[in-house]
């Protein structure tokens, strides 16, 4: 990834996916649930039971960084915030980070707000 790419990345925002059901759980643990948007068409159907939402648990480190993304933060504030939380370098929590909100993303738990590069 360029250092443009990276840049832009790092101003986005992240925000908690609203339509999920979310539970809190012992231990400072999370449970996400999220609706599926796939459907098995028959015969298929038939076979296959369909789960109609998927669930995601987060641990407490997982939970943390899920509760940063208030779609206020944006992702360099985050980063920010686990590499002091958890002692590490800039690049260091950038890389741990950006690797757990694509997997959250992905499980359709996260969304990420792109901020627009102002033009002068």
């Amino acid at each position: 990834m360029n250092e443009g790419s990276w840049t832009t990345m790092l101003r986005a925002r992240a925000r908690q996916n609203r339509a999920a059901r979310v539970e809190r759980e012992p231990g400072e643990r999370i449970a996400v649930w999220v609706q599926q948007t796939r459907r098995l068409v028959p015969p298929i159907s038939w076979i296959v039971p369909f789960r109609r939402e998927r669930l995601t648990r987060l641990d407490p480190i997982g939970s943390r960084v899920w509760s940063l993304c208030d779609g206020h933060r944006t992702v360099e504030e985050i980063v920010d915030v686990v590499a002091s939380l958890y002692r590490l370098s800039f690049h260091e929590s950038r890389v741990a980070v950006t690797g757990y909100l694509k997997s959250l993303i992905q499980r359709g738990v996260l969304a990420i707000e792109m901020v627009e590069d102002a033009v002068e």
